[in-house]
């Protein structure tokens, strides 16, 4: 089996994701659910709740992509490639998201891997599932994408600026 193969789809009912989240403090105080506020519940029910072995490829830079993986339990290594190089972007934990990139511009390709450290637990939220009556990313939620995808772009671009001064 291949770390791209360890990802699997959680025998779960759509809706423990959001009694999940609801019997969870550190879930329910998380920057996506609080901006979702009471629209969180229709958007994680039309989620598709996975489980990641340890190592495994949630997704690949490159691939095409248009939803938001929002993290459930565990810790997800990011990792950007510019050219040659191979930048470490850090990591995020339970209640974090990744996915900013292709959800404010509506389509792929993914713009970093995101790699399983220890067994995780996500939902993948498609990027429908997000817009408002109108099609539209509410205010709220696009402002703190595109925070998110800034400092993402500027530790890559700081790491790689980095590494070709030698």
């Amino acid at each position: 089996m291949t770390p791209r193969d360890a990802v699997l789809k959680v025998e779960l009912k759509k809706a423990d994701v959001v009694g999940r989240v609801a019997g969870d403090v550190v879930l329910q105080r998380s920057e996506l659910v609080t901006l979702l506020g009471r629209r969180f519940d229709d958007v994680a029910r039309a989620g598709s709740a996975r489980r990641a072995a340890d190592r495994a490829t949630l997704f690949q830079q490159g691939e095409a992509g248009d939803s938001l993986v929002f993290i459930l339990s565990g810790s997800v290594r990011l990792v950007g490639r510019r050219d040659a190089d191979a930048v470490e972007l850090g990591l995020v934990h339970r209640g974090d998201v990744v996915g900013e990139f292709e959800v404010l511009d509506g389509k792929g390709p993914r713009q970093v891997t995101a790699v399983a450290t220890g067994v995780v637990e996500f939902v993948d939220l498609s990027r429908a599932s997000l817009l408002d009556a109108a099609g539209k990313l509410p205010q709220a939620l696009e402002r703190f994408l595109a925070a998110r995808r800034a400092e993402r772009r500027k530790a890559l671009d700081d790491m790689t600026d980095f590494l070709n001064r030698w």
